[in-house]
C-alpha cells in the first residue's frame, strides 16, 4: 500500500479516528497535515504539522490549503473525518441544532472538496475520503440531524466521484459502526446509564465488540492509496457487521 511522498490533509484530526488516521498515514510515509477542529486539541509533541480548521470557515480552508502548497508544493489526499453528534428525535431538535450538525457534517464537507478539487487538477489527480457512519444505511434512534446529515455525505461522494473522474480524482466514503472515540463515549455518558448504553450497542455488531479507531484509520489509508486504484464512489462500511443485520 503506497502513499508515500503523498501529501495528505485530515480534519478532526485532534481525537479519535482522525488522530488515528494522520498517524497511520504518517507511519506509511504520507506528508500529513492535521487539521484541528479546536485549539484544546492541539498537542506539543506532535510530529506532524497542525493547523486550526474549523470546517464552517472558508478562510480556514483557505489557509489549510495555502500551507499545504507552501510546505509540500500542493496537496493529493483529503480525509474529511470531522464531524459533531448531538442526539435528538424530530420533536427534540431545534433548529439551531440542525443547522450546526448540517453546517458541520455535511456543508463543512462540502467545503472542504470545493477547496481541495481545483489543487487536486493541477496536480494531476487525487483521493477524497469522506467518513460518513452507519447512521448513513439504517436507522438510528434519536440521531435525526445526525443521521441526515450522513447520509447526505454517502450522496455527496456519489456525485463528487461521478463528476471527477475524468479529472483522475477519486473519492470514496467510509461508514464506520460504533467506535471507541470520546465523540461515542460523550454519547454512552450522556445516556444516563454508560454500561447498558454500552451493552445494547456491542450487541448490535455481529462481532461482539465495538470497533477501535486505528481499524477504521487502516481503511482510510487504503482508500487514500495506490491499492484502491480502481475505487470510486463508493460507500465502505467498517462496522463489525452491524449493517448487515
Amino acid at each position: 500500500m503506497s502513499v508515500k511522498g503523498k501529501v495528505a490533509l485530515v480534519t478532526g484530526a485532534g481525537t479519535g479516528i482522525g488522530k488515528a488516521t494522520t498517524e497511520y498515514m504518517r507511519a506509511a510515509g504520507a506528508h500529513v497535515v492535521a487539521g484541528l477542529f479546536t485549539e484544546a486539541e492541539r498537542s506539543p509533541t506532535s510530529s506532524f504539522p497542525q493547523r486550526l480548521l474549523d470546517v464552517r470557515l472558508q478562510a480556514d480552508w483557505d489557509d489549510a490549503i495555502a500551507y499545504c502548497r507552501g510546505e509540500f508544493g500542493g496537496l493529493d489526499i483529503l480525509v474529511n473525518n470531522a464531524g459533531i453528534l448531538i442526539e435528538g428525535s424530530v420533536e427534540e431538535t431545534t433548529d439551531e441544532t440542525w443547522d450546526l450538525i448540517l453546517d458541520v457534517n455535511l456543508k463543512g464537507l462540502f467545503r472542504g472538496c470545493r477547496s481541495v478539487i481545483p489543487e487536486m487538477r493541477q496536480r494531476g489527480g487525487g483521493v477524497i475520503v469522506n467518513v460518513a457512519s452507519i447512521d448513513a444505511l439504517s436507522g438510528a434512534i434519536r440521531h435525526l440531524a445526525y443521521s441526515t446529515s450522513k447520509g447526505g455525505v454517502t450522496a455527496l461522494t456519489r456525485s463528487l466521484a461521478t463528476d471527477h473522474a475524468g479529472d483522475g480524482i477519486r473519492v470514496n466514503a467510509i461508514c464506520p459502526g460504533t467506535i471507541e472515540t470520546p465523540m461515542v463515549e460523550k454519547m454512552f455518558q450522556d445516556s444516563g446509564d454508560s454500561v447498558a448504553a454500552r451493552e445494547i450497542s456491542i450487541a448490535k455488531h455481529p462481532l461482539g465488540r465495538l470497533g477501535i479507531a486505528e481499524e477504521v484509520a487502516s481503511v482510510i489509508a487504503f482508500l487514500c492509496s495506490s491499492d484502491a486504484s480502481f475505487v470510486t464512489g463508493q460507500s465502505i462500511s467498517v462496522d463489525g457487521g452491524r449493517s448487515i443485520r
